[in-house]
């Protein structure tokens, strides 16, 4: 008998590391849920609660693998071997590069920490890196995390501190969706919306955020720098900034020579500035403290001559001056024709940031990373920031006191000589590679070239570049001409495909998890969590972390790396806290350290008087930057366009990320993928009737390196100029039978194959990834899905029992119908008396790609007893012949099958439940695909004259080997012979034919039998993620759809309320009624406001949620309800 238990913890699939109830059914997790009370446990987001499949997905690496065929075959003929002779390869070939040709011939790749569990050992991996000696990091930084983390230094001399939108009287998301990335930000800005701040979005998208602003910009993209410098111009015309802490905190006054570009300084340090009643220049030394007084006759603004001992004359205008004119030369208009948006929004803007005063946060991440002009992008809003006042400041972005830690990856370990050698340094050396971190693109041209030395090793920490950058076909040449590379990772992937070694890794619940701080308010980084291993590692997996240090012991860094003790290192970087592993373990929910949050902590002083300041050449927030001029470019914010104009790609791609996936990992996971299927193309209407595209329909997307062909969406608020894509794509998902495709090439749906890599930001690298020229058409290679109805005619009739009857069905216009997947199914809709009768019935027939001329659909009559006048299926059984039309929709659905499979497949029908495996089985019978898993169909009927189909699945168990069917009658007559059994299918039945435990059960059937099933197998250890189940049953009558005031009621409580459609959704008709209702991010993508439906009917965008489920924050009520609540 297993143990329910419930453990805390949190999640590390992204930046949010939400805070996590995690259910345990033994070793088995079973859900995960909020941690009530923890600093961000407000709400878990579909990837989090997807854990259950992650860590038993039958496709994880569980062993270490060794390849034994040639790098490129499609099979790289992985070989089994322990983890001794692994470690043992692994360590030699280190060894062997590091004294042969020097640690920089060893490439380290390593996925992000911002959106993958790798944060749990990121500071090992980077500790054993720098001790080891390699220079060379392959991150994808520089579209990711390095402008808004390293970026804004040359402005603040720090990162971007956290927003502390709760007590902010203006939050500014630029180009920033937090609902999608970082739901912990969502929930804040929600708390912040209740508190009373407004909401401003500068976004091409209307994301779900967007919709709630109160000021949304839809700006071009790639245009963010002009934008921020017209209103940076508004703020100063109209003396709208925050002039004391632009005087004070700011190097605005001090003198630039306009020949050098260099601040003027005396011989002792201190800067020249030029005060304004003496008429002269005049020492200042940023390190005391400012006052006003002093600063009030500082000029920031003019042109002055200066005659200098031993140097003679020169010309020199403040910083500030410099600032300026840089904003002069966005005035309204102009700014307007770049940026797509009208100048009356630009000065709202503006109006709304100036009247926030010192409250404004803000936060910008990949929407302005992504463009060829992402540094001077990032500098831009960093100088409008500095100009409200609000660093660090209540309400504004804060720089919280964090608990006391030891580091263990200092850049510091790596010798200086070491890091000169970093690829990609001598091109761009104020860019990641002085950090360490390498481009893709450094790769492949070292590896092309030699130049200024060849790489010969790769060593993966997870990461998969060739999906998440461009030009995944060099990329691919690359890989192949590595001298040796091993990846440690969870799952396969095309990246590690080209590995001679592969390493299994743990998934977060498999090990502990040290976490010092949670990033989103003062307790959340107070709060200090060690998470425990809730379940025990699948196979021999391990964790980043025992990898790296069991390789550094081996090395010779034995002592550095604590004789690969874990808990002593993480004793090590807690020391200062005064906390230890064993207290921690003692309290899984975290503790939380006292610390002091004292605000302007550039003004706090030393015991000598000195002001901390800012961590800058001038100790002061820098408007102008002699640390980019010195380096040859733009001291103050510069615009140049992301992309150049290309006369056959006259549009504009956005690649985004996908909210329900991170990056370019599980579509594989089935409840992820049921929510979004595939990729789409997103554009706006005016361009969709410019292009002859409706919604569904395949369109061609065109890009500088080639295209790829995607579903249609349309977005009535995108600019006529925009597409929108998500990136990522090429896994399969065999749990819903959807495929996987290419990297590149005929059939690859993965946009970083058609983006051109020539123009990058000239200081980071960024790739204009959301701001390329592309062009689309419509595709000419296989029909799209249509919208609402189409017009089909009954080209057969066949009936299969008295009760059953197929209707073949061909399009009215002659043209092919899209392709579909096994189990899906299609609307249909007949006319009767001038009204529409409208049912939904599981395709049948073959779903195979030969180019579809017709549908079969296959009907059940519905007993006398459920019969009404108004039955659709004994109209379509009595009144529809040959020759007649009725009208349906595209073929849709989830209750998708798999056609290829690592494990067993169990098929379970009840009567006319049969159709949609019966779909299944006659696509594959076309197929000769080795990959056909084995399957075993269970089928439930009444007897030999209503068993449907009888004649054609004796003959597919002959076609299909690997398929075993077994027949149960309920009810048999005399004479009936070929069944298996007789009675009904219920949990003796599969006890008795003991099925495979590790397989995937599908269930098609009426609710009794399905309910009745799903009981039985979650009984018998079946994973609730490995079962997937569909329901016949005839709906009921539609509500009327008019929106009006309507009743809630909450069964729990007692407690009711009137919704009034001005009052929005359920949720905040809920809380303007002072009625509480379970919420999270507030936008629908937490699905933590997911609330059960006990009566009534409501209107609510698709998801994936459970049947009789909405979500609150979206939903409204179309009649009278009851909710669980």
């Amino acid at each position: 008998m297993t143990t329910l238990n419930k453990i805390p913890g949190f999640c590390t699939l992204c930046r949010s590391r939400c805070g996590t109830l995690n259910h345990l059914d033994g070793d088995r997790l079973i859900k995960v849920e909020a941690l009530p009370g923890h600093p961000t446990g407000r709400a878990t987001c579909a990837k989090g609660r997807a854990a259950p499949e992650l860590i038993d997905d039958p496709a994880r690496i569980l062993h270490p693998l060794r390849r034994t065929h040639p790098k490129g075959a499609e099979d790289p003929g992985w070989e089994r071997i322990g983890w001794e002779d692994a470690l043992a390869l692994v360590a030699e070939r280190l060894a062997y590069y590091r004294d042969t040709h020097g640690p920089e011939s060893v490439v380290f790749s390593v996925t992000t920490p911002s959106g993958t569990p790798m944060s749990d050992s990121i500071d090992w991996v980077e500790r054993f890196i720098r001790l080891y000696g390699s220079p060379n990091t392959l991150y994808g930084t520089e579209i990711c995390n390095w402008h808004k983390d390293v970026a804004h230094r040359f402005t603040f001399g720090c990162g971007m501190p956290t927003a502390d939108y709760a007590n902010s009287k203006l939050n500014v998301l630029w180009g920033h969706n937090p609902s999608h990335v970082w739901l912990a930000q969502a929930g804040e800005i929600a708390a912040g919306g209740d508190n009373g701040a407004r909401l401003l979005v500068v976004d091409p998208r209307e994301t779900p955020l967007a919709k709630r602003a109160d000021l949304w910009l839809p700006i071009r993209p790639g245009t963010d720098g002009v934008l921020a410098m017209a209103i940076a111009r508004e703020l100063i015309r109209h003396e709208r900034y925050d002039q004391s802490f632009i005087r004070n905190w700011s190097n605005a006054p001090l003198l630039v020579d306009e020949a050098s570009g260099k601040f003027l300084k005396v011989s002792n340090g201190n800067f020249l500035v030029w005060h304004l009643e003496s008429g002269q220049p005049v020492e200042l030394d940023t390190r005391l403290p400012p006052t006003n007084d002093q600063t009030r006759a500082l000029a920031l603004e003019g042109r002055y001559r200066l005659v200098r001992e031993g140097t003679g004359a020169c010309h020199a205008r403040p910083a500030f001056d410099h600032y300026r004119r840089a904003c002069d030369e966005w005035p309204l208009e102009r700014a307007a024709a770049v940026t797509g948006l009208s100048t009356e929004t630009i000065v709202r803007a503006a109006e709304m940031i100036a009247e926030a005063g010192a409250a404004v946060s803000y936060h910008a991440w990949t929407g302005i990373g992504q463009h060829a002009n992402a540094t001077q992008t990032e500098r831009a809003l960093a100088t409008l920031y500095a100009l409200t006042g609000s660093f660090d400041r209540p309400g504004g972005n804060r720089q919280w006191t964090r608990p006391p830690t030891n580091s263990v990856n200092d850049m510091e370990l790596l010798a200086e000589t070491q890091r000169r050698k970093a690829l990609g340094l001598d091109a761009r050396p104020l860019g990641p590679a002085s950090s360490g971190w390498i481009s893709a693109e450094a790769l492949y041209e070292a590896v092309e070239t030699g130049l200024p030395y060849r790489p010969r090793m790769l060593f993966g920490f997870g990461g998969n570049f060739l999906v998440s950058q461009p030009d995944p076909a060099r990329g691919e040449r690359a890989l192949a001409a590595l001298e040796f590379h091993v990846h440690c990772d969870l799952y396969p992937s095309p990246t590690n495909a080209y590995a001679d070694l592969l390493l299994p890794v743990g998934t977060p619940w498999e090990r502990e998890g040290l976490r010092v701080g949670f990033e989103i308010d003062p307790d959340a980084v107070a709060h200090v969590q060690l998470r425990p291993a809730m379940v025990s590692p699948r196979g021999e997996a391990r964790p980043d972390h025992a990898i790296a240090m069991a390789l550094g012991c081996r090395l010779g860094m034995g002592e550095a790396f604590f004789d690969g003790d874990i808990e002593r290192g993480w004793n090590h970087i807690l020391a200062p806290s005064g906390l230890d592993v064993e207290r921690l373990r003692q309290r899984p929910e975290g503790y939380r350290v006292a610390l002091t949050q004292t605000p302007r902590g550039y003004a706090i002083q030393d015991a000598s008087g000195r002001p901390r300041g800012f961590e800058t050449p001038t100790r002061r927030v820098e408007l102008y930057s002699q640390t980019l001029a010195d380096a040859g470019y733009p001291g103050v914010p510069a615009y140049r366009p992301s992309s150049l104009p290309e006369p056959r790609l006259p549009l504009t791609l956005v690649s985004v990320k996908n909210g329900f996936y991170c990056h370019s990992q599980q579509r594989q996971v089935a409840s992820l993928r049921r929510r979004s299927p595939e990729p789409t193309l997103t554009i706006g209407s005016e361009l969709a009737r410019a292009r002859g595209l409706n919604a569904g329909d395949r369109a061609e997307l065109l890009g500088v390196r080639g295209s790829i062909v995607l579903d249609v969406v349309i977005d009535e608020t995108l600019a006529p100029d925009l597409v929108i894509t998500d990136y990522g794509w090429w896994q399969a998902c065999d749990d819903l039978g959807r495929p996987g495709s290419p990297l590149h090439g005929p059939g690859s749906r993965n946009v970083n194959a058609i983006i051109d890599t020539r123009r990058r930001d000239p200081i980071s690298g960024a790739l204009p990834l959301r701001s390329a020229p592309c062009d689309i058409r419509r595709s000419q290679t296989a029909p799209g899905r249509w919208q609402g109805y189409r017009r089909m005619r009954v080209s057969e009739r066949i009936v299969e029992t008295p009760e059953v009857t197929s209707f073949w069905l061909e399009p009215a216009d002659g043209l092919s119908l899209p392709d579909y997947l096994p189990g899906q199914h299609i609307a249909t809709r007949l006319t009767r008396d001038g009204r529409h009768l409208q049912r939904s019935y599981s395709l049948s027939g073959p779903a195979d790609a030969s180019g579809h001329r017709r549908y079969r659909i296959s009907i059940r009559r519905a007993p006398d007893a459920m019969q009404s006048v108004e039955s659709v299926s004994a109209y379509w059984h009595d009144r529809v012949a040959v020759g007649d039309e009725v009208d349906i929709q595209a073929p849709a659905g989830q209750f998708t099958l798999p056609r290829r499979h690592r494990l067993p497949i169990v098929l379970m029908a009840g009567g006319i439940g049969i159709t949609p495996f019966l779909s299944l089985l006659e696509t594959l019978s076309r197929e000769t695909s080795p990959q056909m898993p084995d399957i075993t169909l269970l089928h439930a009927s009444r007897n030999r004259h209503l068993h449907a189909f009888r004649e054609r699945l004796a003959e597919l168990a002959t076609a299909l080997p690997r398929l075993r069917i077994v027949t149960a009658y309920s009810a048999p007559e005399e004479g009936d012979r070929g069944h298996s059994m007789s009675g009904r299918i219920d949990g003796e039945t599969l006890a008795r034919l003991q099925l495979p435990q590790e397989a995937r059960y599908y269930l098609c059937a009426s609710p009794a039998m399905v309910d009745d099933l799903t009981a039985a197998l979650r009984t018998r250890g079946v994973a609730p993620q490995a079962i997937s189940s569909e329901i016949f049953l005839s709906p009921p009558a539609p509500a009327t759809r008019g929106l009006q005031p309507r009743r809630i009621r909450l069964a729990r409580t007692g407690s009711e309320f009137v919704w009034h459609p001005q009052e929005g959704s359920l949720l905040d008709s809920a809380e303007r009624h002072g009625v509480a209702l379970p919420s999270g991010c507030r936008v629908g993508q937490c699905e933590s406001c997911a609330v059960g439906v006990i009566a009534g009917e409501v209107d609510a965008p698709s998801n994936a949620l459970e049947a009789g489920q909405c979500l609150s924050c979206q939903a409204v009520p179309l009649t009278d309800l009851t909710l669980d609540a």
